[in-house]
């Protein structure tokens, strides 16, 4: 059983899916790292610190340096996206903020690392191997992944501790002001085309195929991985278990919001949105939302919605992974993608995110 589990990036998709895993669960003690306050009822110890500042990350984490787990999902990421994911200073910071995080807690017996289908190439903009599998050669390209993966092993080796590296497709969960959360996009999107009379359409291609993964899905492996022998100092993929097609999914969303159904349409959502904010705004204050200010709700997510969706071509070839290993090691979890999206649209409605009907 952790004694004390520390998750970084803890108001992230992830790290707050995580959270409210654990203070549902076990009554471990959790400590969450952030630069902002929780927006949410927690039970959990926040502590506000920046990860890049090496000295300001060990005094802000000297009272918790019992922990005996971490959970790393912290992310830096610049403010053009997915031009960021290749620059150098990008790659560096999120190295350092992972090492002054562990410099930080010297009695860990468990990490957990958080990377994805970048890994694979996915975000290159050419076809991958289909399934991707965990055991695949590292690619040549600029990826923050490979620092702190082998920062990651090499402090395992010198100290002791064990690990477990996670690679979940497209995440959902209920988060506010995260780089990448398509649920606060496709739940802003929806209902500032109901405010203004229109059709829900979905903004890209009709044929693209993808997999998801469920952040309370995700929270769950985590659980699992701390117990189980077959997942110390090992990789593993992570997803709902289905694939979708992301148009096909918008006829539920759009009788979620009680909006009509339109056809696909080419959107570039970070140039159409961001001019929707002053009516968000009064959105917000009729409908007593518990955030106003759409930037501030969205954070970069309307650029990866359009890394997402924003194609007008037809794609050459789904980025889909094979979770067999983490079946086979004893994680059979799963969650029926439209299912996820509906529930986690709701808890956002629920939280006071979104409005009622």
């Amino acid at each position: 059983m952790p004694k004390k589990v520390v998750v970084a990036g803890a108001l992230g998709v992830v790290g707050r899916a995580v959270v409210e895993g654990l203070e549902a669960g076990d009554a471990e003690t959790v400590v969450g790292l952030s630069r902002r306050v929780p927006d949410f009822p927690t039970r959990a110890d926040f502590v506000p610190v920046d990860l890049r500042d090496a000295a300001a990350t060990r005094a802000a984490l000297a009272p918790n340096a019992d922990a005996s787990h971490l959970v790393y999902a912290a992310l830096h990421e610049k403010p053009e996206l997915v031009r960021g994911w290749f620059d150098p200073d990008q790659i560096e910071t999120n190295r350092r903020m992972l090492a002054h995080t562990l410099d930080a807690l010297p009695e860990l017996a468990h990490v957990t690392l958080l990377q994805g289908t970048k890994a694979y190439g996915a975000h290159l903009g050419v076809p991958i191997r289909v399934p991707a599998r965990e055991g695949a050669p590292h690619r040549a390209h600029a990826n923050f992944y490979w620092e702190q993966e082998d920062l990651l092993r090499a402090a395992a080796a010198a100290r002791g501790f064990r690990f477990t590296i996670f690679r979940p497709q497209i995440v959902l969960g209920v988060a506010s002001g995260s780089a990448m959360n398509p649920i606060a996009t496709l739940g802003a999107y929806a209902v500032l085309r109901r405010e203004r009379g229109l059709p829900l359409v979905h903004p890209g291609h009709p044929h693209a195929l993808t997999e998801c993964t469920d952040a309370r899905l995700q929270a769950r492996a985590i659980r699992w991985a701390w117990d189980s022998p077959a997942a110390q100092d090992e990789t593993f993929n992570v997803t709902n278990g289905d694939v979708v097609v992301w148009s096909e999914l918008f006829p539920a969303i759009a009788d979620f919001f009680g909006m009509p159904l339109g056809e696909p349409e080419p959107l570039r959502l970070r140039d159409e949105m961001p001019g929707q904010a002053d009516r968000w705004g009064a959105i917000a204050r009729r409908e007593g939302l518990r955030e106003p200010d759409l930037g501030r709700w969205i954070g970069l997510s309307w650029q990866y919605a359009d890394a997402l969706w924003a194609n007008p071509r037809a794609p050459e070839r789904p980025a889909l992974v094979s979770t067999i290993k983490i079946r086979q090691a004893g994680f059979g979890d799963c969650i029926d993608t439209e299912r996820c999206v509906l529930e986690l649209l709701q808890a956002c409605r629920d939280a006071g995110y979104l409005p009622e009907r």
